[in-house]
């Protein structure tokens, strides 16, 4: 799971708030949709879904309401409750759906890499702390997110081989292997020195 630094509304929203009514999501048009989706990825590392770090872009995205929008209606269009994420089925923003509790680590106030790390023959994303609140929001958020579904798991497992091999046996520099799990990444990386 990635942290989100957001930078400012795009100007483009904030005149199209101003100048239409909004009651609903269904107030905004196609159009600004996409470009809320196209600031959105270009504000997350990688243009990765903040929750599983799979690689996304403008067709295989939606644009996500971290507090969902009918619970915390007055979040409907503020900026900082949104996040380009996935559309896997089961998974991700679809997992999540509608459900909200305080244990959520929300990636735009919180940095998760605080809270997880890796089982590196499993590929599963586990809890950093083994019991106390920031082991309650970990296992939350895990399961929520269904982060450790059986897909996601064997592609992190076939990453941390692949760059544990790269590492090991090639003459380059780690800098030049492909950055995919930026998260995971960044855990191997830490292992190795």
């Amino acid at each position: 799971m990635l942290k989100v630094n957001k930078k400012r509304e795009p100007e483009e929203f904030t005149k199209y708030k101003s100048k239409n009514k909004i009651i609903n999501w269904d107030s905004f048009t196609a159009e600004i949709k996409q470009v809320l989706k196209q600031y959105l990825l270009e504000e997350q590392e990688n243009s990765c879904c903040p929750y599983c770090e799979i690689e996304i872009n403008l067709e295989n995205s939606h644009i996500e309401h971290i507090k969902p929008k009918n619970t915390f209606p007055n979040l409907l269009a503020n900026y900082s409750n949104f996040i380009a994420c996935c559309l896997t089925k089961k998974r991700c923003g679809d997992s999540k759906a509608s459900n909200w509790n305080e244990l959520f680590i929300n990636p735009v106030t919180e940095n998760p890499e605080d809270y997880f790390e890796y089982n590196i023959k499993t590929g599963k994303i586990i809890p950093i702390f083994k019991n106390g609140e920031k082991n309650k929001k970990a296992n939350y958020t895990i399961e929520l997110l269904k982060l450790n579904d059986n897909r996601l798991c064997d592609i992190r497992k076939r990453y941390i081989f692949e760059f544990l091999n790269y590492s090991k046996y090639s003459k380059n520099s780690l800098s030049d292997y492909p950055i995919k799990f930026p998260s995971l990444r960044r855990y191997l990386e830490l292992l190795q020195s």
